[in-house]
C-alpha cells in the first residue's frame, strides 16, 4: 500500500488538468478608432485644378487632312511657331488656277483698254457713232471689273493655302492636342489648347451653400497636393452666374500670385479659404466615412458601453487620404476608422491597436 501512496496525488492533478476549460475568446468585432480633435474654425478647403487665365482652343480655318505635327502636350511655343500642317495639294492647285485666271483677266483688260483708245480716236474722226463708242467703253469697264474679281480670287486662294499651316497666335504652353496626323478635320474644329502659364489660376467647383462664405472671406491661398506645405496667395476673379445642371456646383476662378514656372497647368491643388465666421471643421481619415443611402456617415463609439452608432456628416473637401468634415462631429468624440462597412447599429466592439509601421 505504501508504494501506491504517491500515485494518488498525481491522479488528482491529472483529473484537474482534464477539467480545465480553455479561456473564452472575445467575440466582439475588432475596430480601430480615433479621437476627434477640434479643427480650425477659420479655414475651409476646396479641391481644384491649376489652369491658365488665358486658354485658347485653336483650330484650322480650312478643312483638310493633317500631315504633320511639330508639338506635343507640354511643349512651350512662341508666337508664330508652326503647330500642325494640313495637306495643301488641293489649295496649291486652286491658287495656280486663280493665278492663271488673274493673268487672263489682266490680258483681256489690257486689250479692252487699247480698243477703247482706238475707238476714242475713231469717234473724234467721225468713223464710229457715239453709241459704238459707249459699247466699247462698257466692255473696257467690264474687263476691269473681271480683273479685280480675278485678283480677289487669287488673294483668297493664297490665303487659303497659307491657312493650311496652324501657328501659335501667342507664346504659351500646349496643354492638350485633340487631333493626330492622318485625321481629317473641319474648318474651325479645335485641335490644340494653348495656355499662358504667366497667368495661373485655380479652377474650383463651389457647393451651393458656400458662395456667401467665399464672397465674405478675408484671404485665399493655394497649395499643390504635391507640395502641401507651400502656399501661394490667391484672389477671387470670377464665380459662375448659374450652377452646373449636373453637379449643382458653381465654377469659380482664383488668380494665383506665384513665381514663373512654379505651377504646372493641370496640377491638382487645394484652395484654402480663411473666414473667421466659418463653422469649425475637423479632418478624419478617408476610411472612417461610409456612403449609405446617398449620405456620408461615420460610426461613433460610446466609450462607456463600447457600442457604436452611425451618424450623418457633411463633407467639405478631400486632400489625399483625409476628409474635412464641416458638421456632424464634435471635438472629443471617438470614431471608428477601420471596418466601418461591417458594423451594425448598437453593436458591441473592442478596440485594437494598429502596430506602427
Amino acid at each position: 500500500m505504501a508504494r501506491f501512496a504517491h500515485v494518488a496525488p498525481i491522479a488528482v492533478l491529472l483529473l484537474a488538468a482534464c477539467n480545465t476549460e480553455p479561456p473564452a475568446q472575445d467575440e466582439r468585432r475588432a475596430v480601430t478608432v480615433q479621437r476627434v480633435d477640434a479643427g480650425r474654425a477659420s479655414e475651409v478647403s476646396y479641391a481644384g485644378e491649376i489652369r491658365s487665365a488665358f486658354e485658347s482652343q485653336i483650330g484650322f480655318e480650312v478643312a483638310g487632312r493633317i500631315v504633320e505635327r511639330s508639338v506635343d502636350p507640354g511643349s512651350h511655343v512662341r508666337a508664330g511657331q508652326m503647330l500642325l500642317r494640313l495637306d495643301n495639294a488641293d489649295y496649291a492647285r486652286a491658287l495656280d488656277s486663280a493665278v492663271a485666271q488673274s493673268g487672263s483677266a489682266r490680258t483681256a483688260a489690257a486689250v479692252q483698254q487699247a480698243d477703247l483708245a482706238r475707238s476714242r480716236a475713231l469717234l473724234q474722226q467721225g468713223f464710229i457713232s457715239p453709241a459704238e463708242f459707249d459699247q466699247q467703253k462698257a466692255a473696257a469697264v467690264q474687263a476691269q471689273a473681271q480683273l479685280r474679281a480675278a485678283a480677289a480670287q487669287r488673294g483668297t486662294a493664297s490665303a487659303q493655302l497659307g491657312r493650311t499651316l496652324l501657328v501659335a497666335p501667342r507664346s504659351g504652353v500646349i496643354t492638350q492636342i485633340q487631333a493626330e496626323v492622318g485625321q481629317v478635320v473641319g474648318a474651325g474644329q479645335a485641335v490644340v489648347t494653348l495656355a499662358d502659364p504667366a497667368h495661373p489660376e485655380i479652377a474650383v467647383a463651389l457647393p451651393e451653400g458656400s458662395l456667401e462664405r467665399i464672397r465674405g472671406a478675408s484671404r485665399f491661398s493655394v497649395a499643390l497636393w504635391s507640395s502641401p506645405d507651400r502656399r501661394y496667395t490667391a484672389t477671387l476673379r470670377s464665380i459662375a452666374g448659374a450652377a452646373d445642371p449636373t453637379t449643382r456646383t458653381f465654377a469659380a476662378r482664383f488668380a494665383i500670385a506665384a513665381p514663373s514656372q512654379a505651377l504646372r497647368m493641370g496640377e491638382t491643388a487645394e484652395l484654402r479659404v480663411e473666414d473667421p465666421t466659418a463653422k469649425a471643421a475637423v479632418r478624419v481619415p478617408l476610411t472612417a466615412v461610409l456612403q449609405a443611402n446617398g449620405q456620408a456617415q461615420v460610426w461613433i463609439l460610446d466609450r462607456r458601453t463600447m457600442t457604436v452608432q452611425p451618424r450623418a456628416v457633411q463633407i467639405a473637401s478631400a486632400q489625399g487620404d483625409m476628409l474635412t468634415i464641416l458638421s456632424g462631429l464634435r471635438p472629443g468624440e471617438t470614431i471608428v476608422t477601420a471596418g466601418v462597412h461591417l458594423l451594425r447599429a448598437g453593436e458591441t466592439v473592442r478596440v485594437v491597436q494598429v502596430p506602427q509601421s
